[in-house]
Order: structure tokens, then sequence, then C-alpha cells
């Protein structure tokens, strides 16, 4: 009985024999013709091996799926056709009614049909390693999906409608040729893990911020990413975060609270790492490959200069002060606290995308302030206040260590930066530093130093 004769009978309600039946029917036959008994003992060994076989491995097992009708037909909900040369999706989906899970990876598919958007009852698609060069615009009617993978295809661009399945939990476009996401992302409120690993990104749309329950997010192998936006990094809900391999020129210092996984540091053009990243960080990062740094735009950025190895460091973007420590108290400005103000108001409604409220603003930095959000967080531990514009400052190094790394604190008063001090100083010594403008290159300060 072939496969598509097999499905057609049972939903036609008629029995069919399996093997393990065929073979025990087998077995009462041969026992009246008085062959040997170790005959039928080692037949019926063989069936009870079966059984003991088909209840050990799970419904949804790969390996399971292979072996149940040449991989094909696995039960009403799922669906396992991985691995099989198809070049087009099989219309014998449609003998599945209720079907929930489809595995389609590594075959040879280069469109998806719009009959298999009609099939509404789909929570999980996994296209991964097929020939897709783009998803369907009406993708959106697939309203019960929660899991789509097509990692690993030769898509250039993603649908706008994407930002419609609202049920999405977990997209993987990893492995394609993308240089933008549709900031209509941001309507997936429940998306919790988005992998767009290895594609061609040069930013991130700051609209992704808008995905609130994110919890993991791997951007690392785009070469030409050269900013994490913080208002992304700093997102409530953030536990991992992979940026590995990307153009970095400095790690966001503002990161969620509940951050327990990061791989970020094998970027080659960072020389300092914020002391927020410090218990993720080994010493053996100092051996990771070097590279002469990215040319930078030094307009619109401030810098300082270590001068223990006279190098300049770009903080994150929209700092406007920074103060040393120890400094006079309550040098953050009121302009900060406005700022956080409008972040407060944030939660309800995304003030940065407010057209609006933009064009009442003097001038035009004040929007890009409010867009950025807060830029870092103090480092003191039981503060964590959100920093916006100016903030106190310090570079400090590992005392009695071999690394050479240079980590930064941020602090929201002076006070907090005295007790983080006063905490760490048999762990940690300051490094002095200074203000670095856009007159002051490396080969000045290489002159400088030498005493010339």
């Amino acid at each position: 009985m072939s496969v598509d004769d097999s499905e057609r009978s049972v939903k036609d309600g008629r029995f069919s024999f399996t093997a393990e039946s065929k073979l025990l029917l087998l077995i009462l036959v041969v026992l009246p013709l008085g062959l040997s008994h170790w005959v039928a003992v080692v037949a019926l060994v063989a069936v009870v091996a079966v059984f003991v076989w088909r209840a050990a491995v799970p419904n949804d097992d790969p390996v399971r799926a292979l072996c149940n009708c040449n991989g094909i037909a696995m039960n009403k909900t799922i669906l396992h056709w991985s691995y099989l040369n198809f070049k087009d999706v099989p219309m014998d989906l449609f003998l599945y009614e209720d079907l929930e899970e489809v595995y389609l990876k590594e075959n040879f598919i280069s469109v998806i049909p719009k009959w298999l958007l009609n099939i509404t009852t789909l929570k999980f698609i996994h296209l991964a390693g097929n020939n897709l060069s783009e998803l369907p615009a009406d993708i959106y009617l697939l309203e019960n999906l929660e899991f789509l993978d097509v990692s690993n295809n030769e898509l250039k661009q993603l649908p706008p409608t994407l930002g419609l399945l609202l049920s999405l939990q977990q997209l993987n476009v990893s492995g394609n040729q993308l240089a933008e996401l549709p900031v209509e992302l941001s309507s997936l409120r429940n998306l919790e893990h988005l992998n767009i690993a290895k594609n061609q990104f040069r930013r991130l749309p700051i609209q992704l911020s808008e995905c609130v329950r994110l919890n993991e997010l791997n951007v690392s192998d785009n070469e030409a990413l050269v900013h994490i936006p913080e208002r992304i990094s700093n997102l409530p809900m953030l536990q991992s975060l992979a940026a590995d391999r990307c153009a970095l020129v400095y790690l966001p210092a503002a990161l969620s609270k509940f951050m327990n996984h990061v791989r970020i540091f094998h970027n080659t053009a960072i020389n300092y790492i914020p002391m927020v990243y410090e218990k993720f960080y080994q010493n053996f990062y100092d051996n990771r490959q070097r590279s002469t740094p990215i040319a930078v735009r030094r307009k619109g950025l401030f810098w300082v200069r270590e001068l223990e190895t006279n190098s300049r460091l770009v903080l994150p973007v929209g700092t406007r002060t920074v103060f040393p420590v120890p400094s006079a108290e309550n040098r953050v400005t009121l302009y900060d606290d406005c700022l956080h103000a409008l972040q407060s108001l944030n939660r309800s409604v995304p003030v940065y995308e407010n057209a609006a409220l933009h064009r009442l603003l003097p001038e035009p930095y004040i929007g890009a302030h409010i867009n950025n959000g807060p830029i870092a967080r103090c480092t003191t531990s039981t503060c964590s206040s959100c920093l916006y514009t100016s903030y106190y400052f310090m570079v400090v190094k590992r005392r009695g260590s071999t690394s050479k790394q240079l980590f930064t604190c941020n602090f929201c008063t002076n006070r907090c930066a005295l007790l983080w001090l006063a905490s760490n100083d048999k762990k940690y010594y300051q490094v002095t530093w200074r203000v670095s403008d856009d007159d002051d290159d490396d080969a000045d300060a290489a002159h400088v130093s030498s005493g010339k």
C-alpha cells in the first residue's frame, strides 16, 4: 500500500496493517504448521521490540519520522518532510486538516505557495536551508504562527506584513542577504527570540525596542554593523545578547538588568569594556584577533583619551559632558531630568515617534537625545539609575592582572562613584584621562608621549 493510499484509508476509517501486525499474523499462521518453536519465539521477540521502540521514541522525533512511511507522514498535527530534495512544497499538505508543525528544512524549495497560507492552523514552520528569495506579502494570513525559521536561504528583504504575525514568538532569518529590518516588526509584542546573524545589516531599527518580550537577540557576523542602539540592549526582558564579529566601535553601556549571557567581545575595533560587562569578561579575550580600528567620523561623537596607553575611547552616542571622579556633586543637568521624564511617557506611547513633539523642539539634537533614550546605567549596582547626556566617568584597570584591558564606569552622582570606588579599590585602580577634541589625533598623542 502506498503512502497516499495509506493516508486515504485512515481518512476513510478503513483499517491498514502495520509492520508489527503483519508479523504477529505470520506467527499465528506458522504455529499450526508444526515448525520449530524457536522460530515463533524469535518472531515474538521482534514484535515486542518494535512495540517497545515505538513507545519509547516520541512522536515528533525526526528519527522516527524518517522510519515512519519513509519520513513523509507523522500524525495529523506534525509533519517531517526535511532532507527529501523537494523543489516545491508538496500539495499533499492539504491531507492534514489540523496541521500545526511542518519541517521542510534542507530541501530545494524556492517559493512559498499562496495556498500554504490558507492552512491557518500552522504554528510552526521550519524552512531553513532552502532556496527562498522572498517571503510572500500575504504571510500575515498565518495568524496563529508562533515559530518561523527561514535561515540559510537567499532572502534580500522581508515583507512589512511580517509585523502582522502578532502571535510570533521566534523568528530566525540568519544566513541570508538582508540589509534592513522592516520597522513594522515593532508590532511583534510576543516576540521572544530573534536571530538575524550572518546578514548584511549596517544598523538596527530603533523600533525594535518595542518588542518588549524579547529575551534572546543574535546579531553576530554582520560585518558592517557598527552600533547597537541602547534602547534595544536595554530591553527589560533581554537575557541573551550575541554580537560577535561585527564592526562595533563601542559596546552599549545600557544593558538589561536580567542579562545572563553575552557573546560580544570579538569585535576588533573595541578598545574598552563598560563595567556592566565585567562579569562576562575573561582574560583569554585579550588574545582575540585585533585589527586596525575602524575609521569613525569624529563629528558628533564624544571622545576621551586615557593617558596610560594614550588610547582614544569613543563614548556612547548622545554623551555631551563627563565629569572626573572625585568631582563636585550635583553636576548632572536639569536637561537630563527632563529626558528622564520623557522616557517615563514612552512606556505607553513611543515618544521618539511623535512627529508633532519633534517639530516643537527648539534644537534638532534634542530629538536625537529623545530617540537614543538612556545611554548607560549607573555602575553602582544598588543604584542602576538611567544616564542620558552627562555623567561621572572613570577609566579603570584590574590590579595585579596580566590583562591590559580597560574598563569604564558611569555614575549618576559623585557619591555613587566614591561608594563604588571604596568597595572595589583593592580590585581596580583608576587610569587618568582627559577629554579629546576633534584636533586630538593619535599621531599628536604619540608625539607628546615621546617627549618630542
